[in-house]
């Protein structure tokens, strides 16, 4: 006879998601333009000659966000708005001084790309794995089964085992040992 009550189980929390993960800043077409916009304000800031600081938004966001390649894409195409730059408004050649500052430019933000999404997707599966074991478990106190989303009862070790990799080995506690197998000497 079974004793529980047939509600539904409550719904785990949504995961944690990063303001910069929702809404536009999740968009390709967003990060896009955002691109462009950083390039047109580089352009204004060109005659300052330093690092395009202000290419490693886009190029972070659009690691995090979306694939590798798109943030790789996205790179190249704000190192080379810097040479454009040069080829369109410097009447004179470009030097091996500038193609080399270009390079460093791209292998900078390429590398940073790189470590953005390695980060990226490491947070993403450290958030399923939290997801997967948080919440409240309905459980029975005499035998110790939760009661799974169809409301089957599972003995505990199954229900765990089938939403992470932990793996259980089985022995008696010197409690349990004593009390059901007194004539035992219980051994730690």
């Amino acid at each position: 006879m079974d004793f529980s009550p047939r509600t539904p189980l409550p719904a785990a929390p949504p995961p944690v998601v990063y303001a910069f993960e929702r809404g536009l800043w999740n968009m390709a077409w967003f990060i896009i333009v955002l691109c462009l916009v950083f390039a047109a304000v580089d352009w204004e800031m060109v005659s300052l000659l330093v690092f395009p600081f202000v290419f490693i938004f886009p190029a972070m966001l659009a690691a995090w966000n979306r694939s590798l390649w798109f943030a790789l894409v996205c790179s190249s195409g704000l190192s080379i708005t810097r040479v454009a730059h040069e080829l369109v408004f410097d009447p004179k050649p470009v030097s091996v001084i500038d193609t080399t500052d270009a390079l460093i430019q791209f292998f900078v933000l390429v590398l940073l790309a790189a470590l953005t999404s390695l980060l990226g997707r490491q947070s993403r599966q450290l958030r399923q794995r939290v997801q997967a074991l948080e919440g409240l478990l309905p459980i029975c106190s005499h035998c110790k089964s939760i009661r799974d989303g169809q409301g089957n009862w599972v003995p505990v070790e199954r229900f765990i085992a089938s939403r992470s990799q932990a793996q259980f080995s089985h022995g008696l506690c010197p409690t349990c040992t004593k009390q059901y197998f007194g004539f035992v000497e219980a051994k730690h």
